[in-house]
C-alpha cells in the first residue's frame, strides 16, 4: 500500500472515530440531562407529597381545634396555626427541591381541649349517619355510601389521621373524599338520617348533601 493511500486510510479511520466519539458524547449528556431530569423530578414530587400532606394535617388540626407543630429540617419549632404559617412547610419543600437539603422536617399534633370532644362526635357520625339510597331503596352507612374503607373507630388525633389520609385511589384522600357527602358517593343531594340504633331516627337533611365539618359536631341532639 502506497504512503497516499495509507494517508487517506488513516484520514477516513480518524473520521469515523470522531463521529463515533460525538456521538457517545452526546448519547452522554443526553443521558446526564434526562438523569438530572429525573432526579429533579423525584425532587419536586416528594417535596410536593411532603407539602400536600402539611395541607391535609393543619386542614385535620383545624376540625378537631388541635394545633399542628412543623419541625423544619433545621430543627427549628414552628406552630401552624394560620395559613399564612404554611409558608414555614413552603421553605422546606423549595430548599429539599434546590437540592440545599436531603431531608424534611416532621409533623406533630398537639391536641387541645375539646380536640377527644370532636374526636368522639366524628366516631359516633359515622356510625350513625346513613344516607337514602334510591336504587338500593334503603340506607346506608357514609363509609358504604362514598365507597371508602370500613370505619372503626378511632381513640386519638393520629388514629384519626391514619384514617383519613388513607387513599381510596392514588392522590385522593378519605379526607378528600368526605369534603362532600352526597347520594351514592357523588356530590348529588339525599335524603341523611342520624340512626339512634334504636329504631329512632332523626332528620338530617331532607335533600341535601353534608360536608365533612359536619362530621365534627354533635348531630345526635335531639
Amino acid at each position: 500500500m502506497s504512503s497516499e493511500a495509507k494517508r487517506k486510510l488513516r484520514n477516513i479511520i480518524c473520521i469515523y472515530l470522531f463521529f463515533i466519539l460525538a456521538g457517545i458524547l452526546i448519547l452522554g449528556v443526553q443521558k446526564l440531562k434526562a438523569y438530572i431530569e429525573q432526579v429533579r423530578f423525584d425532587r419536586e414530587q416528594k417535596a410536593y407529597n411532603f407539602s400536600s400532606e402539611g395541607l391535609l394535617r393543619y386542614r385535620l388540626s383545624k376540625f378537631v381545634y388541635a394545633k399542628l407543630e412543623f419541625t423544619n429540617h433545621k430543627g427549628e419549632v414552628f406552630i401552624i396555626e394560620e395559613d399564612n404559617d404554611m409558608k414555614r412547610i413552603d421553605a422546606d419543600e423549595e430548599e429539599y427541591i434546590a437540592g440545599k437539603t436531603d431531608k424534611f422536617g416532621s409533623y406533630r399534633f398537639i391536641e387541645g381541649e375539646y380536640t377527644q370532644e370532636r374526636i368522639k362526635n366524628f366516631n359516633d357520625n359515622m356510625k350513625h349517619i346513613k344516607l337514602w339510597n334510591y336504587a338500593e331503596e334503603k340506607y346506608k352507612t357514609i363509609a358504604e355510601t362514598e365507597r371508602i374503607m370500613e370505619f372503626t373507630e378511632v381513640k386519638n388525633i393520629n388514629e384519626l389521621w391514619e384514617y383519613l389520609s388513607h387513599e381510596k385511589v392514588e392522590g385522593l384522600s378519605n379526607m378528600g373524599v368526605l369534603d362532600t357527602i352526597g347520594y351514592d358517593g357523588t356530590e348529588q343531594p339525599a335524603k341523611i338520617i342520624y340512626d339512634y340504633g334504636n329504631g329512632e331516627e332523626k332528620i338530617l337533611e331532607e335533600n341535601d348533601v353534608m360536608g365533612i365539618l359536619d362530621l365534627f359536631k354533635d348531630n345526635s341532639l335531639r
